[in-house]
């Protein structure tokens, strides 16, 4: 017995509907994580442009450079703090009893003036650093994760950055 027209076109139209329903997982970036606010009691780490250790920020600094020279951060460029669900098997932030914002700023050299934290009150939701930072030029620092407010439990978080100019 033969199939009808009418059967081969429901099984072409099954097939085609089976066929995209598999290929559109494929096409995603992967889920997109929505923000979650900062809570007591949260293991977490930061990221430097998507980078938990050894980032870069690229600097803009005109002109003839001296080792102690400084430029600003050129635009785009990102901090954010994620958290983590336990078990944790390295040695992350953590918010401790009290913590509902995380602050991010550099160590710099105390020759540089000093710079306003970035404000974190939510996971997952990246902030860009300010272009008004006066940071060095070349070299590496630290940019440190701080929860806030503070208590006997709570831990920062430390990424080590490279400063890089792009202006020459």
């Amino acid at each position: 017995m033969r199939p009808t027209p009418a059967r081969r076109l429901a099984f072409a139209a099954t097939l085609a509907l089976g066929l995209g329903a598999a290929v559109a997982p494929a096409a995603t970036a992967g889920p997109i994580q929505d923000p979650i606010p900062i809570q007591p009691n949260t293991y977490f780490y930061g990221l430097v442009n998507g980078k938990a250790a050894d980032a870069v920020i690229q600097v803009i600094c005109p002109g003839p450079i001296s080792p102690t020279s400084t430029g600003h951060p050129l635009e785009g460029q990102t901090a954010e703090v994620r958290s983590i669900v336990p078990p944790v098997s390295s040695l992350p932030g953590y918010t401790g009893s009290g913590a509902h914002q995380i602050d991010a700023g550099l160590s710099l050299p105390s020759s540089t003036v000093a710079n306003a934290p970035i404000v974190f009150t939510s996971f997952f939701a990246p902030a860009k650093i300010p272009t008004t930072w006066a940071v060095p030029c070349g070299g590496t620092s630290t940019m440190t994760f701080v929860p806030l407010a503070t208590s006997t439990t709570a831990r920062s978080y430390s990424v080590t950055v490279s400063f890089v100019n792009i202006a020459v």
